[in-house]
């Protein structure tokens, strides 16, 4: 078994609280270009071959020089298999002399547990995990949940971390009975100074949840990929708060609009595959028309397209030339890549401004530079105009703004997706009056005039602006700075006035008209009221309904005060005029 054909890869831990990298799991893999390459495949392999404990203690060898070599501050967790520890034959204290040779303290190193075999004799266990204490080592078990005597394993070894297996943070966010589950384990740890962390997190609201339940530490493809170079920094948007919105238009539905939603999972290749192994491929699959090609840290190298491979594979003269050749000699090196959160009409647009049409009608899907999967041609224009017809049939023919289905869909995602978003409901004062003293056609032209402020100081990248109906708008604000951009809209208003009034009533500052009694009544000019209320100070708010009963109470309360107003309604009962 040479050292030089295993290499470690490493993937972050994310500390939730502190929005920082705690550290590195080393992860080996074997030969690129064999079998072996696969951890499962290499790990059983040598315990078929009676060399476990020899694989188990290179894979720690080469991870901890490797390592060092980063000159990173972070923690290192090792895997290793309690079974191997229990060998009569094992050479305890190799693992002090790798790290004093990597020039690494011992308290940087944290020894993982991962249970693929039974536990049988646990006073060994607890001697053997007793020694790496000793020498200034952390402990911590794996996949607790998912091997053999888990909560044993936890009491008997007493660890300073342990790993919730990813099958409880999967979907945590829409599953109630993982989430009780979950957190009993967390409350367990938190009374007996055990550290939890959570395995497996790759979508948003799996990380939010994890936050919400204080789970210290976070593990998986939503912060990172395993990688040969350790990422040393994490986008800021993958942990605030607030979700980032890629860019989308006001009138466009975020629903299914964003390239992601083209994804499909296709199995790639890497720069050392050679042509035989890809030729074996497409001839497996007929229907195959590319494959990407990966670099080891998942980055995109460039694309094979199946007739360029299969002209060299199809004979055998061509199989022999060119066989054991990597594939990369061969790739397309400028293929078309899109990232998952790209809206579908910025893809649409870079496709149809290229100077070369787009081979095959095959794409490559990214996120945060890494591979995800591939996308076609054929459904991006689909769904483009699906967009587009739904746009057009749920617009309102006034404004142009989303009507009523595109609204609920907004507000649905946002509550589904725990975004933190201001709902601010709009009414116009005294427009009955208005349209009934100047007529319907100028009472169309004050809510066009309405609708184009709203637009105009809403932040197309975040914020969703619609038009319920009448004279009543609303805007999901996503901008921190929403309470600004509602008093520019306030004054902006007022601005129209002279617009949409003769002088007379400018002068008064109103206008006289008969109510249903036929009584002389006076009415202000044409105001604003926004009702205001963000969607994190109530807890009470499950779904559309709820948020719709707390906004109109907010715009209520708004338009009894006398001209334009912002009233914003807190925790309830606790509210204030802004």
């Amino acid at each position: 078994m040479k050292q030089h054909h295993s290499r470690p890869y490493f993937n972050l831990l994310f500390r939730t609280k502190k929005n920082k990298i705690y550290g590195y799991e080393a992860l080996i893999r074997g030969p690129s270009n064999s079998p072996l390459h696969s951890p499962i495949t290499l790990f059983d392999a040598a315990s078929r071959h009676g060399r476990l404990a020899e694989l188990d203690l290179l894979c720690r060898e080469v991870a901890i020089k490797q390592f060092s070599q980063f000159k990173l501050d972070s923690k290192l967790f090792i895997n290793t298999i309690p079974e191997v520890l229990l060998h009569q034959d094992y050479q305890h204290g190799l693992t002090l002399d790798f790290i004093k040779r990597a020039g690494l303290p011992a308290k940087q190193i944290v020894i993982e547990l991962t249970e693929q075999y039974p536990i049988d004799d646990y006073q060994l266990m607890r001697d053997a995990t007793d020694h790496y204490r000793e020498m200034g080592f952390k402990i911590a078990i794996d996949d607790l949940g998912a091997g053999y005597s888990g909560l044993r394993t936890w009491s008997e070894i007493k660890p300073d971390f342990v790993k919730l297996d990813r099958h409880f943070m999967q979907d945590i966010h829409n599953d109630q009975h993982k989430r009780q589950f979950v957190q009993s384990m967390v409350d367990l740890a938190k009374g007996i100074n055990c550290r939890v962390i959570g395995e497996g997190i790759e979508v948003r609201e799996e990380y939010l949840t994890t936050l919400d339940m204080n789970i210290e530490f976070s593990q998986g493809y939503y912060f990172d990929r395993p990688s040969i170079q350790p990422l040393r920094s994490i986008p800021t948007e993958l942990f605030s708060k607030r979700k980032n919105i890629p860019s989308f238009k006001s009138n466009t539905p975020r629903v299914e609009s964003l390239v992601h939603s083209l994804l499909t999972t296709l199995s790639p290749v890497t720069i050392n595959d050679d042509v035989s192994h890809v030729g074996e491929r497409f001839h497996k699959s007929p229907d195959l028309t590319a494959l990407p090609v990966i670099n080891e840290d998942f980055s995109i190298a460039g694309i094979v397209w199946r007739d360029e491979i299969m002209n060299l594979y199809a004979s055998r003269y061509g199989r022999d030339l060119h066989g054991r050749k990597p594939i990369r000699l061969f790739m397309d090196t400028n293929p078309t890549i899109a990232d998952a959160s790209l809206p579908l009409e910025k893809l649409s647009h870079r496709i149809t401004s290229q100077n070369t049409s787009l081979q095959h009608g095959l794409f490559i899907i990214t996120k945060y530079d890494r591979y995800e999967g591939v996308g076609s041609l054929m459904d991006l224009l689909k769904q483009i105009t699906e967009l587009q017809i739904t746009t057009a049939r749920h617009a309102n023919p006034l404004s142009g703004l989303p009507g009523n289905v595109p609204i609920s869909e907004h507000i649905t995602t946002a509550i589904k997706q725990q975004r933190d978003v201001v709902m601010c409901y709009f009414d116009l004062d005294n427009f009955k009056p208005y349209n009934d003293i100047y007529g319907f056609g100028k009472g169309d032209k004050a809510i066009r005039y309405t609708a184009e402020i709203l637009i105009e100081h809403s932040d197309p990248n975040l914020d969703f602006v619609g038009h319920v109906g009448g004279d009543d708008f609303i805007i999901l604000f996503e901008s921190t700075n929403w309470q600004q951009r509602c008093n520019d809209i306030l004054s902006a208003f007022t601005n129209t006035h002279s617009k949409l009034y003769r002088d007379e009533h400018i002068n008064q500052q109103g206008m006289s008209a008969r109510d249903r009694y036929n009584n002389d009544v006076f009415y202000p000019l044409l105001s604003l009221s926004i009702g205001a209320i963000r969607i994190f100070d109530f807890s009470a708010i499950k779904n559309e309904a709820d948020l719709a009963e707390y906004a109109s109470q907010a715009k209520s309360i708004a338009k009894k005060i006398l001209g334009n107003s912002l009233y914003i309604l807190e925790d309830h009962s606790n509210t204030k005029q802004a």
